[in-house]
């Protein structure tokens, strides 16, 4: 549940390339080219750039059943440009279609059957009325008897690390596996030491905590587990999208086999094909590339 954004990509050569992000929306892609079933919650305005993401979504078998069209406000859109240092991101997303969403969208029966409802810090950061929805969407979800996963995900853009602590410590009792990377850890905790981040969450509830570490792969934590998975060798061109890429890889490969650490290594090979290739939708593998890239 979240924002789904129309991307327009400055390249190198100077071409524009169109494409399509947004974190859940990625998650939700990833997931699904990972062999799982995926929906999204979200709001598109009635515009062709809505249209596209829609479009996308049904090609990708992803239920768009919870897509509500807005008439009034757009779909919300970003640039990315190329440079030397890497990439960078801008947002025109203020009063868009996806932070019109609100509690009052949402009703239980939504959730029946659903094993997992995602979303992250800009879930709930882009608006109040995202916010609130957020919460009801977390009731409801462990009502229905789905769990709960969360990417930190942290956009000082959008607030600031007290605001986004604020949220996500009321969150983290719901939240049955949590994402953070270091970098928004170190912002949210002030710690530095993986070890005693993951001690962190798990102390205000959650069950299972994936702390990414970049080039350095992951560690997953929870109960009398705590196990460091590493890396896969990768060419590095664009990060854009992969941390949504390992959580999606990890929602789908955890649904196939119920262990978390099997899950945390797909999803580190899933990232790693990720980073290989330019864009956010272009660069998430599928289950035969994951599948050989872990065989190799």
């Amino acid at each position: 549940m979240g924002e789904p954004l129309f991307e327009f990509a400055w390249r190198r050569d100077g071409t524009i390339k169109p494409g399509i992000g947004g974190d859940v929306s990625n998650c939700a892609v990833a997931a699904a080219r990972s062999g799982a079933k995926a929906g999204m919650i979200s709001r598109l305005g009635e515009d062709s750039l809505g249209e596209r993401i829609r479009s996308l979504y049904l090609e990708e078998g992803i239920a768009t059943t919870h897509v509500m069209r807005d008439a009034i406000a757009p779909t919300g859109i970003y640039f990315i440009e190329y440079g030397p240092d890497g990439h960078s991101f801008s947002y025109r997303r203020t009063g868009s279609a996806a932070s019109r969403l609100a509690s009052s969208d949402l009703a239980p029966g939504m959730f029946a059957g659903v094993s997992f409802l995602h979303l992250s810090g800009i879930s709930q950061a882009i608006s109040e009325s995202c916010r609130d929805a957020s919460f009801t969407a977390m009731e409801m979800a462990r009502s229905a008897g789905a769990k709960v996963s969360f990417d930190t995900n942290l956009r000082r853009s959008l607030w600031t690390p007290a605001a986004a602590w604020e949220a996500l410590s009321a969150s983290l009792p719901h939240i049955d596996f949590l994402f953070p990377s270091m970098e928004d850890a170190q912002a949210l905790l002030g710690l530095s030491d993986p070890d005693a981040i993951c001690d962190e969450f798990l102390q205000h509830g959650v069950k299972t905590v994936i702390l990414t570490l970049g080039d350095e792969g992951a560690i997953v934590a929870g109960g009398h587990m705590r196990i460091r998975i590493p890396a896969y060798p990768a060419q590095l061109v664009d990060a854009t999208a992969a941390g949504d890429t390992f959580d999606g890889a990890f929602l789908a490969e955890f649904l196939h086999c119920g262990d978390p650490e099997a899950a945390t290594r797909f999803a580190c090979a899933a990232a790693s094909l990720a980073v290989e290739k330019t864009g956010a939708v272009d660069s998430i593998p599928y289950l035969r590339e994951i599948r050989t890239r872990m065989a190799a």
